[in-house]
């Protein structure tokens, strides 16, 4: 089991230059114990590398297959949702391409440490842009809980928060891209794929903040 504390003071020691039997004194470690540390956090880095690369291959893969099954077909659904723990506090934005069965065909995520409900709703919804974009999708149906974010983008309410402004311009001019496009509100509980995403990522990004999640329709 590898001291952390002893080992990050073993490593800044190295990058400061110092000599190994020296870096090791100031961490409190003998020769052969500072051998062994690095020796396992190269072999921890290495292994996280080996995953990593292996989670991008899969998304790729997922990515490939979403790319062929959109390809020609205008029935997608493309459904985003954002949450805080705190509000504001750590939240996410997620986004997640629906085929005509409500199968969920691939999703996107994006962790935005501490921000509001609200702020994270755009960001589901600049992933959402974002993926159908990726998937060359022409007629782009959007769907969110968010009664905010959607009825901004209908135009019946004004845009006035300056946190929220940018990313409203930003959605705005992405759609640009698109045809075609519409947004629609749905109800909290037709939209558990995404929500229930939004939890995933808050569970493993920030598990030790109790979820309090709110359904928040003014501009925190």
């Amino acid at each position: 089991m590898v001291d952390l504390r002893r080992a990050a003071a073993l490593l800044k020691a190295l990058a400061d230059g110092v000599p190994l039997g020296q870096a090791a004194e100031r961490a409190d470690f003998d020769l052969d114990q500072a051998r062994e540390t690095l020796q396992d956090l190269a072999y921890r880095l290495n292994r996280q590398g080996r995953h990593q690369e292996e989670v991008e291959a899969a998304e790729h893969r997922r990515m490939e297959n979403a790319k062929q099954i959109a390809a020609g077909r205008d029935d997608l659904v493309f459904v985003f949702d954002g949450g805080s723990r705190g509000n504001p506090g750590p939240a996410a934005g997620v986004a997640i391409a629906l085929d005509a069965n409500g199968e969920a065909l691939v999703e996107r995520s994006r962790f935005l440490d501490k921000n509001t409900n609200n702020v994270a709703e755009y960001h589901g919804l600049l992933l959402a842009i974002e993926l159908a974009g990726e998937m060359g999708v022409k007629r782009l149906l959007l769907q969110g809980d968010s009664e905010l974010v959607v009825k901004q983008l209908q135009g019946e309410y004004k845009v006035k928060n300056k946190n929220i402004l940018p990313l409203f311009l930003a959605a705005v001019r992405a759609l640009r891209e698109f045809p075609h496009w519409e947004i629609r509100h749905i109800r909290r509980e037709e939209n558990r794929f995404a929500d229930d995403l939004v939890n995933r990522v808050l569970d493993e990004r920030a598990p030790r903040v109790k979820n309090k999640k709110q359904a928040a329709l003014t501009e925190d």
